[in-house]
C-alpha cells in the first residue's frame, strides 16, 4: 500500500487506477510525438534556417569589414590631400619670400656689399631648400607662351616673331614634382598683325 499526501494509505485499487491514468496519458503523449521521419525533417528545416541566418550574418560581417576598409581608405586619402594642400600653401609662402629677396638683390646699388652678400646667401639657401622639396623654377625667358605655365600680364607686338613668345618675366613661376605650383607672370610678344 502506498501512502498519499494527506497521510492516508492509498489502496491497491487506487494505485492501479493512478497507474492506468498515467499509462493512458503517456499513450496520448506518444501519439503526439512525430515519427523519426518527421523529426528528421523538422531538424533539417531548423538546420537550414540556422545556416541561412549564419550566412546572412557572415555576409553582413563581410560588408561591415569592407565598409570599414573603405572608410579608412577615404580618411587616409582626405588626410593626404589636406597634408599636400598645406604643403603647397607653405611652399607658396616661401616663394613670396624668395620673390622679395630676389627683388632686394635686383635693386641694390652695391653701396653695402656685406648686406648684398647676406641677402644673396639667404636667397641661395632658400632656393636649395625649395629644390629639396621638389620645387623647380619654370624656364620662361624667351620660351614659347604656354597658358598652362604662364600667366600673361601684357601683350606687345614684336617684329620677326612667328608665334607668341615670352619677352619678359615679371614674376618667376614654379612647379613642384612636375605639377604647377605657381604660374610665371609674363609679358607675351606677338607677331605683328
Amino acid at each position: 500500500m502506498n501512502q498519499s499526501r494527506s497521510g492516508r494509505k492509498a489502496t491497491d485499487a487506487e494505485a492501479d487506477e493512478f497507474g492506468s491514468k498515467a499509462g493512458s496519458s503517456s499513450d496520448v503523449a506518444s501519439n503526439d510525438t512525430p515519427p523519426d521521419d518527421d523529426l528528421a525533417t523538422a531538424f533539417a528545416r531548423e538546420l537550414a534556417e540556422a545556416r541561412r541566418l549564419a550566412d546572412e550574418n557572415h555576409d553582413l560581417y563581410l560588408r561591415a569589414v569592407a565598409e570599414m576598409q573603405n572608410v579608412k581608405r577615404r580618411n587616409e586619402e582626405r588626410l593626404q590631400t589636406m597634408v599636400e594642400q598645406q604643403r603647397r600653401d607653405l611652399l607658396l609662402r616661401f616663394l613670396d619670400v624668395a620673390d622679395n629677396l630676389e627683388r632686394a638683390l635686383a635693386s641694390t646699388d652695391g653701396s653695402n656689399p656685406a648686406l648684398v652678400e647676406g641677402v644673396d646667401v639667404t636667397f641661395r639657401e632658400l632656393e636649395r631648400m625649395l629644390a629639396r622639396e621638389g620645387v623647380e623654377r619654370i624656364a620662361a625667358d624667351d620660351a614659347p607662351f604656354d597658358p598652362r605655365l604662364h600667366e600673361a600680364t601684357g601683350l606687345v607686338p614684336v617684329p620677326g616673331l612667328t608665334s607668341e613668345q615670352v619677352v619678359a618675366v615679371e614674376r618667376a613661376g614654379y612647379t613642384v614634382r612636375g605639377d604647377l605650383l605657381r604660374p610665371a607672370r609674363v609679358v607675351v610678344g606677338q607677331p605683328p598683325q
